[in-house]
């Protein structure tokens, strides 16, 4: 069954019933999208909450356990990741278990940052060597407090992400929605212990012990507005993943091709050109976006002037030539207090088919985000949720930051280090 299917199928059946939705929805299935700001400017969606209160609000919360997959950890003193690995030391320390996964590749950017956290009482920190097992990197970001919380996006455990660059992230609050990814981060962690992957792959092909969230079992969670949403995680690559969970590459083609109307994209970088992994053309994402502009779908983009690297300024440029395709890229203005290394820019991971269909993941829009790295997302359907998206989206669309991508004009690269 398609994803966005499973959602009218819930919606006819609450109507047929006649009985609210929300009301048959538990308090505890809770669905929040939560925005990073860069300071100084105009971006942040009103009635948005901010990543850093939302991760200190979870951390500080925690009574059992915290597990986090990042990317890297970078923190900086009196910025505002310090008060979040403040608490999670705290909570260590208080009897809550907490385990760190971080990939080996980058592992150097965080050497600083976790040296305080190393023997501190029920923290354990283990080092993913992706590279060796697929040539990738353990590039999600997302942490689950309590098997009943989840925070999954685009900002990695970095100051810098929640204060100076654009971040798009989901907290959901349901058992069976954490414990699914629950089961991918002990599949990972156990992989960290012991990395073989053949014996990880006999392991992915056992069933859990419960109802995993899929494209054909979601769950129904409703914003601080009382909305309906239907959702479900999806994660890549399909190696490194239990096999009965979704993956994401098949996912975002299918929301891609749901599309009828308008298709809205934020990422930082996006490319059929393969850079990390086998030479060639990636034609998935490529191919669904091609096909829905020809039939009619207004697709506008919107990526990081980082993205404008060659060949990747080219490859948008073969986009933004097609009807029906507008390319935008985001400049941020420099910070108040200068120039800061692999900062002010747009990171977001998200893309709305429609006005009830998104997705906001971990990756960006590349082959080995999808096939050969560590990632994580949420598919989600209901008009309520995607709206606030919207808003974030056309807030963006159309304002001071972004220009055109003409096909006719060399745009230089910015310095980002």
């Amino acid at each position: 069954m398609n994803w966005f299917k499973s959602f009218f199928a819930f919606t006819i059946l609450s109507l047929s019933t006649c009985v609210g939705v929300v009301a048959a929805v538990p308090a505890d299935t809770t669905f929040q999208i939560v925005e990073s700001v860069p300071e100084a400017t105009s971006y942040g969606q009103p009635g948005v909450p901010r990543t850093g209160k939302v991760w200190l609000d979870m951390v500080r919360g925690a009574k059992r356990s915290i597990d986090i997959a990042a990317f890297y950890i970078t923190n900086k003193p009196g910025e505002a990741l310090a008060p979040v690995i403040k608490a999670l030391a705290a909570r260590a320390r208080a009897g809550v278990k907490v385990r760190i996964l971080i990939g080996r590749t980058f592992f150097r950017e965080s050497r600083k940052s976790i040296e305080p956290l190393k023997g501190i009482a029920n923290l354990e920190i283990r080092i993913l060597p992706v590279d060796s097992l697929t040539g990738g990197v353990l590039h999600a970001k997302y942490f689950i407090v309590d098997d009943s919380s989840v925070f999954v996006g685009s900002p990695n455990w970095d100051w810098r992400a929640l204060s100076q660059i654009h971040e798009i992230g989901v907290r959901i609050n349901n058992r069976r929605f954490a414990r699914t990814f629950e089961a991918v981060f002990d599949f990972n962690w156990h992989l960290a212990g012991h990395p073989d992957l053949p014996r990880a792959e006999r392991v992915a092909v056992r069933p859990p012990d419960f109802a995993p969230v899929t494209e054909g079992n979601p769950v129904i969670l409703h914003d601080e507005y009382g909305s309906v949403a239907v959702a479900f995680p999806a994660f890549s690559p399909p190696s490194l993943s239990p096999r009965w969970v979704d993956t994401e590459q098949p996912a975002l083609v299918s929301l891609i091709e749901s599309a009828r109307h308008t298709m809205r994209i934020q990422v930082m970088t996006l490319s059929a050109l393969i850079y990390y992994g086998p030479k060639g053309y990636w034609p998935a994402i490529d191919n669904a976006l091609r096909d829905v502009a020809a039939r009619g779908v207004k697709v506008e983009i919107i990526v990081a002037n980082w993205a404008l690297r060659w060949p990747m300024q080219n490859y948008l440029k073969s986009l933004a030539v097609l009807p029906n395709i507008t390319v935008k890229f985001s400049s941020l203005p420099p910070a108040p207090q200068g120039f800061i290394p692999y900062a002010r820019v747009e990171h977001c991971k998200y893309a709305i088919a429609d006005s009830s269909r998104a997705y906001i993941g971990t990756g960006n829009w590349g082959w080995s985000y999808f096939n050969n790295t560590i990632d994580a997302s949420v598919f989600f359907s209901g008009k309520g949720p995607v709206s606030t998206l919207i808003k974030i989206f056309d807030r963006d669309w159309n304002g001071p930051y972004v220009s055109t991508l003409k096909p006719g004009v060399h745009y230089r690269p910015p310095r980002n280090h």
